[in-house]
């Protein structure tokens, strides 16, 4: 009997009062009430996929408005509270004390609203950041009320998001967001559906509408997501699971279709990736998701050590290496490997560097939000099937090829998606920092005249004397009547942009401004496709693909082109030393 037989007892599912629902019950079923009556609900949402964040492995509460001494916005190491440059409208969330609203961007409940869609509820969706619940339904009470916090400007509670007064944040009305066991143990689970429903404001109905036990209307946001305007609980439906017979529904374990929704959109679009027989090995030879990626008690999948996810740095390293299944063989069906190449090469170059030599679903690349709108580039618009010069796309290679940008990481060359944030900020003089502008302050402006200079119908700030421009009206005030930034500057292509003091534009190097690389570690390939098999011309070469391959650096310069760099300096090899990589074997 497989994992997936494991038969599971009857399923009483209950309300949010406890109370045992018939299939004629017309109210949301409760997801902690139903499941947390066997399983142990607060242990599970300790995982990080719930907090994100929020809490440590104990469970403390580590958010806290002075979490970060030397990025001060960053009010958390994960994605609920983190800063985030290459998301959709640069998420930050407010602060839990705030003097004005000028310092308010997004509420906890525009979190639940729009981020839920791939969270799976519990943590941030039911508890505010003191712990207290955002509206307890027992006793009719705001965790405000209960706190003794004023909710006008506390960034749980806030009516205010993205400088609307109005945005609200009808808990009472919404219901919480409760963590939602069926997300990953159901199949066929309403994901979209689900998001819809939050979108619409009805949060404490997700699970249900999940499970496919509703009647929903739905119609696009102002930014054409979908989202439900009325409901209809019904418990006869049988479209996905069958409300009396919910057991027999029940997956033990997650497969790949429930990781790969939110998955998929995410490193999707950060990272290419694509999860198939056809574009990753592991795949082809029916691994799953959780074979490397296995769970504990508390819900916590093992992890690697992504350059640019912070969350749960103390679970980094808990899945299996290529060398552990590989090499050391803790995994006794795992091939062992064979390079005729100097062991080296092992050393400073990691397994996926070589065995993901290209990427097949396209990337964001691109971030630029300098016109208070955020615009997405993606690898199509800057890369092609030729890394060696992206304008020229060959005709023998399959036209969706891209390749990845190669970094030199921890003493190894490993690839990654090099994507660059550009957004306006504000420099602190005297600590050497950016703060980030919101992007509703820069939607407020009255905008000077942008050109279109590189003719792909999208106008973009890049020329001198359009960011002298912009970066002038920055030092005005926004809606209410605070100033938008002492000393504004330009956060792009690894650049910094300010007036001097005459007023003239000045152009230096800055950290804030590097570009954001995230690894590659999925589409693995073997046999002839792998970088080296076809001997050591693969890379030591006049023509290396691996030396100098294009990296974008910079989507418009002044005149509107593109910047590349080439993979080399990357690397952080001088130009004598390339010359004796390229050396023809």
């Amino acid at each position: 009997m497989s994992s997936q037989e494991i038969k599971h007892q009857r399923i009483i599912i209950k309300g949010f009062d406890g109370n045992p629902l018939l299939r004629e019950s017309k109210i949301p079923y409760s997801p902690k009430r139903t499941c947390g009556e066997c399983h142990n609900y607060e242990q599970i949402t300790r995982g990080y996929h719930f907090q994100q964040g929020r809490t440590d492995g104990p469970g403390n509460i580590v958010i806290s408005d002075s979490f970060d001494i030397k990025y001060r916005w960053n009010l958390s190491n994960g994605m609920y509270g983190k800063h985030l440059p290459i998301y959709f409208d640069m998420t930050q969330l407010a602060k839990k004390s705030n003097k004005s609203p000028s310092e308010i961007d997004k509420s906890s409940f525009w979190y639940v609203e729009n981020c839920g869609i791939c969270h799976p509820g519990g943590g941030w969706g039911e508890y505010d950041r003191k712990g207290i619940l955002y509206y307890n339904e027992e006793n009719k009470k705001f965790g405000y009320e209960i706190s003794g916090d004023q909710p006008e400007i506390d960034g749980d509670y806030t009516q205010i998001s993205m400088g609307n007064l109005k945005y609200g944040a009808p808990w009472d009305q919404s219901g919480l967001n409760e963590a939602d066991c069926l997300m990953c143990h159901l199949k066929g689970y309403r994901w979209t559906e689900r998001g819809a429903t939050l979108r619409g404001r009805f949060f404490k109905f997700g699970p249900t509408v999940g499970a496919g036990w509703a009647n929903i209307k739905v119609s696009q946001d102002i930014f054409k997501n979908l989202k439900v305007d009325e409901l209809e609980v019904d418990y006869n439906k049988k479209d996905v699971a069958d409300f009396e017979n919910l057991q027999i529904h029940i997956l033990k374990s997650t497969p790949d279709d429930n990781c790969l929704f939110c998955h998929e959109i995410s490193d999707g679009k950060k990272r290419g990736l694509k999860w198939s027989i056809e574009t990753d090995i592991h795949k082809a030879k029916n691994l799953e998701c959780i074979s490397c990626h296995p769970s504990d008690n508390e819900h916590n999948f093992a992890k690697g050590n992504s350059l640019n996810q912070t969350v749960r740095d103390d679970l980094d390293n808990t899945m299996n290496t290529c060398e552990d299944c590989h090499y050391k063989r803790k995994d006794k069906k795992a091939p062992r490997y064979k390079h005729p190449f100097s062991p080296r090469h092992m050393k400073i170059i990691a397994c996926q560097t070589c065995h993901i030599p290209y990427l097949l679903n396209p990337a964001d690349l691109v971030y630029d939000h300098s016109s208070g709108e955020t615009i997405i580039y993606n690898t199509t618009r800057f890369l092609s099937n030729n890394p060696i010069d992206p304008k020229k796309s060959l005709s023998e290679i399959n036209p969706l090829i891209w390749y990845p940008s190669l970094k030199m990481e921890r003493g190894k060359i490993i690839p990654v998606n090099s994507i660059i944030p550009i957004y306006w900020g504000d420099l602190d003089e005297k600590t050497n920092e950016v703060k980030p502008i919101y992007l509703w302050k820069i939607r407020d402006l009255k905008k000077p005249i942008i050109k279109d200079e590189n003719g792909d119908g999208i106008p973009e700030i890049n020329n001198y004397e359009e960011i002298k421009a912009f970066l002038k009206i920055l030092k005005g005030n926004d809606r209410f009547g605070n100033p938008i930034a002492k000393q504004p500057v330009l956060i792009k292509g690894e650049f910094l942009y300010r007036l001097d003091k005459r007023g003239e534009l000045e152009k230096i190097k800055h950290e804030t401004a590097q570009l954001i690389n995230l690894s590659i570690s999925h589409n693995v390939v073997s046999g002839n496709q792998v970088i080296g098999s076809r001997g050591c011309r693969d890379c030591h070469s006049k023509d290396s693909k691996f030396f100098l391959r294009k990296i974008l650096i910079d989507p418009y310069d002044e005149k509107g082109r593109p910047i590349y760099r080439e993979a080399w300096e990357n690397m952080g090899f001088n130009k004598e030393k390339l010359i004796r990589l390229l050396l023809e074997q």
